[in-house]
């Protein structure tokens, strides 16, 4: 569960801080929209949950949902039209007592993903920054 609540936490926070100049073509769809970021939820998701050293408490979690509400996340952040419903970021993970560690290791896992899914460096450094500021929501000192 910890590593689906930080996940969620690294995707969600930033809604709304994002902007587009008129016209332009947003991170969403230069990451190439719904097919690729599904892709890229996917392979994030199962990395994880699989990674006996950051998988914490996959067993009760459902798969299925925190992926929707991933690529729902990834979608609102990146431009996409969506609007993120899941929960909280800040409630959800307190007192989780997620280390660095395990945060880092979840980065790796989608910068994994998001290169098998030929997301370009510029659309994945974006979207990196986008996240990146998550990490103090998430990690405990």
């Amino acid at each position: 569960m910890r590593k689906i609540l930080l996940v969620s936490v690294m995707l969600s926070g930033m809604a709304g801080s994002v902007s587009y100049a008129f016209g332009a073509e947003s991170l969403y769809a230069r990451i190439g929209g719904q097919p690729v970021v599904a892709g890229v939820v996917d392979q994030l998701v199962e990395t994880v949950a699989h990674d006996p050293t950051v998988n914490q408490s996959f067993d009760k979690v459902n798969l299925k949902r925190l992926k929707a509400k991933l690529a729902e996340q990834i979608c609102a952040l990146s431009g996409g039209g969506c609007v993120y419903t899941g929960d909280d970021m800040i409630r959800v993970h307190k007192g989780l007592r997620i280390n660095e560690r395990e945060f880092f290791s979840l980065v790796e896992a989608l910068r994994g993903a998001l290169d098998s899914h030929g997301v370009a460096q510029r659309e994945k450094n974006e979207l990196l920054a986008i996240l990146a500021p998550m990490k103090r929501l998430v990690v405990e000192k």
